[in-house]
């Protein structure tokens, strides 16, 4: 996944070996300007072949503060921003209209109306939980546990496992029911063991946020302190049982197919036929249990830990699910720890941002529909749906080159390209939301219902021929991505506009910023998980085993080289994390810059402008797409939580291992963005 409305850090991010070129704060600013590539945006006292992402961006970085109310500030979130405007203006309309006879509009406006009615959320208070939180108290018996956490998980509260559909691993014809570790309050496992004093900090604040969190609810101060001591302990035993990001991105470490018998007598104390039952499914014949440490250490803590500590969790999990829907003191407080403690955010976003972002998790569908209608065009999704092509057909010439690869592996790995299914704008078949019932009101409502009919819809997967029709987010998502379970690349209308793909720009600006976002993705269909992804979808060892070597040891370069950059202090980028990120940033960059030049057969070649050729423009469209500025908590975060590297490392890393830009800006050997032949990697 390209991984968009989260890219990277940047301003803390340099470059190991590389002179210090010119700070945010030493440029003078610059006006703004609208051109596609702003001359403004850059930052000329800085070499190209020294830093090209501060040569390309450091003009904006010197202008751009970051929002008090978010973490980092991109060229994603300045796109996403521009969305949100015009989202904003279809929600109001939905919500003067809560009496119109179509349905789905209806829905929509109630749903968004509620949330902004803050009068209305402050007098309902907590009461809209108080039937789940009755239920949790009401537990007095080990064996209510199951139903408890199906009722909660059933509503989108994250608790102790996850249960969801996913096409199998190994016949994705199919789909079938996965079981996945889950339950954890802070981001990531590392962030329960860490030593240094960030952590440890950290960790102390949590444990007094969910006291403060149980206050608000009712709790008295002693009882609340020592259920977040609980709930601590709890999370530290489910944390320690997880998988690191590392060990999941083996495809064959996560696939462990169950049948449902087999499993009940693995984990007899979830008694999963109660747990089915509440989620109101039958018993699934078969499952894959992702993580089966992990299912049998939740299994060892419903027969063990005590059961007050089980209700002191279940009163968590609920309350943090729901504190961004209830009043302003659950809300102050929920963002005080997730948004300043944990990233540096210094406000609150506008209610009106809030409450988009939850429509938009939550009616998707229903939002992206009126969205295409009003702002995407079927030319666009032509010109796009060109553009995929024209950068296939490159990937396809790039293989036919590869002199490392066997012709036995190229034939399976030209048949999965053609295989790869192209999603393009939009779904072709929206999801049908007749059953979702919603009200004028309590928000927090709406949003338990909205949940439950989203997680049923999951569910209701299982056992069905799998759908590549449905998409994992709604039409105006600033991203992209790569199903290697589906063979599947989508791009939403949200991204298919400028800087990603501008009407305005010439054709090497396209393909820069766009045409390498696609190749990307197709990349992904070949990185080192993909790539045990055949054609259909499967996960099948389709390559020679002497092809398969040869990949690795190039591979393996890309996480030293990725190793070497410094992020924040001392901590430095997670090779083996981001490896199929920057995989998929150098393949797509390749393709992309070969598409560009297919583009210009037969054609006179493009005139300078604004002193840059056409080869030095397709650099500069991708170096575009990263210019980015973080916070330095939020830097910490990312690298913890994030599979993709740093923005500057996103836009370095992959130009110095390409001669092309070398070429392209007269770049010398021994330049920091030239590297020696000896450690250049070139995969794709």
């Amino acid at each position: 996944m390209l991984r968009i409305v989260l890219p990277l850090p940047v301003l803390v991010v340099t470059l190991v070996a590389v002179p210090r070129c010119l700070t945010a704060q030493d440029a003078a600013p610059a006006a703004a300007r609208t051109t596609p590539l702003d001359p403004a945006n850059r930052d000329t006292t800085c070499a190209a072949c020294e830093d090209f992402y501060r040569w390309a961006n450091g003009g904006w970085i010197a202008r751009t503060p970051i929002p008090g109310d978010q973490p980092w500030w991109s060229a994603f979130h300045e796109l996403q921003d521009r969305n949100y405007d015009d989202l904003h203006v279809l929600l109001d309309e939905a919500a003067k209209q809560t009496t119109t006879k179509d349905p789905d509009s209806r829905r929509l406006g109630l749903f968004y109306a509620s949330c902004m009615d803050s009068a209305a959320v402050e007098a309902a208070g907590i009461r809209p939980l108080a039937e789940e939180l009755g239920r949790i108290e009401a537990i007095k018996d080990r064996s209510r546990l199951p139903q408890a956490l199906a009722r909660l998980q059933q509503h989108g509260v994250d608790a102790a496992f996850l249960l969801r559909s996913n096409a199998d691993a190994k016949q994705s014809r199919r789909t079938i029911a996965e079981v996945d570790q889950a339950g954890l309050g802070l981001p990531e496992r590392e962030y329960y063991f860490k030593p240094d004093s960030n952590s440890v900090d950290i960790r102390r604040e949590y444990v007094a946020h969910i006291a403060r969190m149980l206050r608000l609810a009712g709790s008295d101060s002693s009882a609340a302190a020592s259920a977040a001591t609980a709930v601590m302990q709890l999370e530290t035993a489910l944390a320690n049982a997880s998988m690191t990001i590392e060990q999941q991105r083996d495809p064959e470490a996560v696939y462990h197919l169950t049948t449902g018998e087999d499993f009940q007598r693995q984990v007899p104390a979830l008694r999963w036929a109660d747990y089915v039952k509440e989620r109101r499914i039958a018993a699934p014949a078969e499952l894959n249990v992702a993580q089966p440490e992990f299912v049998r250490t939740v299994d060892s803590l419903m027969t063990h830990a005590p059961l007050e500590q089980w209700r002191a969790y279940l009163r968590w999990r609920l309350l943090d699910a729901m504190a961004p829907s209830l009043g302003s003191a659950f809300v102050n407080e929920n963002f005080r720890f997730n948004g300043s403690v944990l990233q540096g955010v210094k406000q609150q976003r506008p209610r009106w941002k809030r409450c988009l972002t939850s429509a938009d998790n939550s009616l998707g569908d229903i939002l992206g529909q009126a969205y295409v209608r009003r702002f995407f065009t079927p030319e666009a999704k032509a010109r796009a749906l060109e553009m995929v092509r024209n950068v296939q057909a490159a990937f396809r010439a790039r293989l036919a080159r590869l002199t490392w690869m066997s012709e036995t592996t190229k034939a399976k790995a030209y048949a999965k390209l053609d295989a790869m299914v192209n999603r393009i704008g939009y779904p072709d078949r929206w999801q049908d939301y007749s059953a979702l019932e919603l009200t004028k009101g309590p928000y927090a409502t709406n949003l338990l219902q909205a949940n439950a009919f989203n997680a049923a819809a999951d569910l209701a997967r299982i056992g069905k021929p799998t759908d590549k029709t449905h998409w994992p987010y709604s039409p105006p998502t600033v991203n992209a991505s790569y199903n290697p379970n589906l063979n599947v690349i989508t791009f939403p209308a949200g991204i298919l506009q400028p800087p990603f793909y501008d009407p305005r720009a010439d054709d090497a600006v396209n393909y820069g910023g766009m045409g390498a976002v696609i190749g990307h993705e197709i990349t992904h269909g070949f990185d080192d998980q993909g790539g045990q992804f055949d054609a259909d979808g499967n996960l099948s060892g389709w390559w020679d085993s002497t092809d398969a070597r040869a990949f690795n040891e190039r591979a393996g370069r890309l996480v030293t080289q990725a190793g070497e950059y410094v992020v924040i202090d001392t901590l430095k980028v997670n090779g083996k994390n981001t490896l199929g990120e920057n995989i998929g940033d150098l393949g797509g960059l390749l393709i992309a810059y070969g598409a560009y030049q297919r583009s210009l057969q037969g054609k006179p070649r493009p005139a300078p402008i604004d002193g840059l050729t056409g080869e030095q423009r397709f650099f500069m469209g991708w170096a575009q797409v990263w210019r980015s500025k973080v916070r330095p908590e939020f830097a910490r975060f990312l690298l913890a939580v994030d599979v993709h590297g740093p923005n500057a490392f996103r836009v370095n890393g992959p130009l110095a291992n390409m001669p092309e830009f070398a070429q392209a800006f007269g770049c010398k050997p021994g330049d920091p963005m030239v590297r020696p032949d000896s450690v250049r990697v070139a995969i794709w």
